[in-house]
């Protein structure tokens, strides 16, 4: 039996595991949306624009642990998604990105809306596919999708032509094989457990890829055989329950000096399923570049990023929740009286930094973030899903929320303005029993927040809390610092987004001052359906961890 081509691919997307895709409608792919209408077990999320489509793949990747699919039209509409790709690159996210093209006979002509895609996206996707016949397509993207998923997980592009996608092709399906996960040799597991037996004041650094359900059970185990204390990095505040007795905070863009002095004590970091950046390392300072002050054992599953910045004293290519099992099955030595102080010391500064106080008030200029956060903190459910867009406001959330056992965090480490409601809307459409809450400033409001008409479409439930300055406020707080009194284009005028919200038919209130919060935030999330929730902010304390 024969079909065409554009149903093998979405018959090959069901076999492998896909049951959502995200897209912007384009012509250049009409035979993929028309093979979808027959093959109903996967839903089509038709977005508003393809950068919101993208960001919303990538939660929905996170979330499901596996690829996230995205379709999109060739030329302007891939341009539009490119900051998706870059994020799941910069993330780690395994991400499959479908790409209507020109015909094969218009392809190398110059053609409407023709890109080199090989060139366009060659040092951001882990590779760039053209399918020429159509009786490729199976094993392409059986391929592509074990691709995304292998070593350090990222983006694959899959360029498809639109007379392509009509041949005639068996109907053949390739099964699901899952992609190999590389493990740790026992002797690199014997060194390990030596060193982190003689260090007096080890670091367990966590990072992104501590992305599984499993890998994040691994590591409280490890932490608690080990008497470890546990340090997320740049966004990644999801990877531990913070109400847990190891968990010492995450790594920010900026961090306190209390904190930074505290870890500069530490004699040993395991830093697992990170790749040792610049925001992870404080500008490659802790731990420092290219030779750190501490042993340093890098784990993670691509040789390619162990010691690219930091020379480790050990480097192993491993998969973290691999690697994160076997140390929790060893059996540790009785720690030393001095690592559980050390464990305390950074706990209790965690704790202090964590605990809210209102700020003394030097105006009357808006409402104190951080009080929001708090009321959001204490008033949100157990199993709520947050997410995140970028900028100085995220610095109240990373601070002040503290994820209890079943919550989940999305940011993107990326620094990626826009990627809070896209995340929220796939995470009210992943489980819509389950409350999302985007936190966002108002320069990415107007980025992608048009994504809330998805979110009414599809009937996601989501909660978004706007934190407005009228400023782009991490460039302002650069230019103060380093054009001091100079701003330029940093002002901004936004809307009511309270009365915009109710133009989408969703609840909307606005808190410009202290006294409102915790009555507004507890009506926004007990209520039924989606809500926005306007802040009107003090201009004054753009970050959490400034005077």
């Amino acid at each position: 039996m024969e079909i065409s081509a554009a149903e093998a691919l979405v018959n090959q997307l069901s076999t492998l595991g896909a049951d959502r895709v995200f897209c912007v409608p384009g012509e250049s792919y009409l035979s993929a949306l028309d093979a979808m209408y027959e093959h109903r077990d996967i839903g089509v999320i038709s977005c508003r624009h393809e950068g919101g489509a993208g960001f919303m793949a990538v939660a929905d990747a996170r979330l499901a642990e596996r690829p996230g699919i995205l379709f999109t039209s060739r030329g302007p509409g891939t341009m539009n998604a490119a900051i998706s790709l870059h994020a799941a690159q910069q993330d780690g996210v395994p991400l499959l990105v479908f790409v209507g093209h020109v015909t094969r006979q218009e392809s190398d002509r110059a053609a409407f809306q023709e890109v080199e895609y090989r060139q366009t996206f060659g040092d951001i996707a882990k590779a760039v596919f053209e399918i020429r016949e159509g009786d490729r397509v199976v094993d392409t993207v059986a391929r592509a999708w074990n691709l995304a998923m292998s070593g350090s997980p990222g983006p694959v592009v899959i360029v498809l032509p639109e007379d392509m996608l009509q041949d005639r092709v068996a109907s053949d399906i390739i099964p699901h094989a899952a992609s190999s996960r590389p493990e740790p040799s026992l002797a690199q597991l014997d060194l390990v457990r030596q060193r982190l037996a003689e260090a007096k004041r080890p670091l367990l650094l966590a990072g992104g890829q501590i992305n599984t359900k499993g890998a994040r059970q691994a590591l409280e185990q490890v932490a608690e055989r080990w008497n470890l204390p546990v340090l997320g990095t740049f966004k990644q505040q999801e990877v531990m329950t913070n109400e847990h007795e190891h968990w010492v905070g995450q790594v920010g863009f900026t961090m306190p000096a209390s904190l930074s002095e505290s870890l500069q004590q530490a004699d040993l970091i395991l830093a697992v399923g990170t790749r040792l950046g610049d925001i992870t390392t404080q500008g490659f300072r802790f731990p420092k570049a290219p030779v750190p002050d501490q042993d340093v054992i890098q784990v993670y599953p691509c040789a390619d990023h162990i010691g690219r910045n930091i020379s480790p004293h050990l480097g192993i290519v491993a998969d973290s929740e691999r690697f994160l099992a076997a140390m929790a099955a060893s059996e540790a030595p009785k720690p030393s009286d001095g690592r559980g102080a050390w464990v305390a010391q950074l706990r209790e500064n965690y704790r202090s930094l964590a605990a809210y106080t209102p700020a003394p008030r030097s105006s009357e200029k808006g409402v104190d973030f951080g009080g929001v956060v708090d009321a959001v903190n204490r008033l949100s459910c157990a199993d709520a899903t947050f997410c995140l867009d970028s900028g100085n406001f995220a610095t109240w959330v990373h601070r002040y929320l503290v994820l209890r056992p079943g919550q989940r965090l999305l940011g993107s480490a990326s620094g990626a303005m826009g990627s809070g409601v896209p995340y929220a809307v796939a995470a009210g459409l992943h489980n819509k029993d389950r409350t999302a809450v985007a936190f966002l400033g108002d320069g990415g409001a107007l980025m992608t927040c048009n994504e809330l008409a998805t979110a009414v479409h599809y009937g996601a439930n989501i909660k978004i809390i706007i934190a407005d300055n009228s400023l782009y406020g991490t460039i302002r707080s650069f230019q103060e610092k380093i054009f001091p009194g100079r701003p330029v284009g940093t002002s901004l005028t936004s809307p009511d987004f309270a009365a915009w919200a109710e133009s989408f038919g969703v609840r909307g209130w606005t808190i410009s001052e202290d006294s409102q919060v915790e009555d507004v935030i507890q009506q926004a999330l007990s209520h039924p359906g989606s809500a926005v929730v306007h802040v009107k902010q003090n201009p004054e304390r753009l970050s959490a961890f400034s005077p």
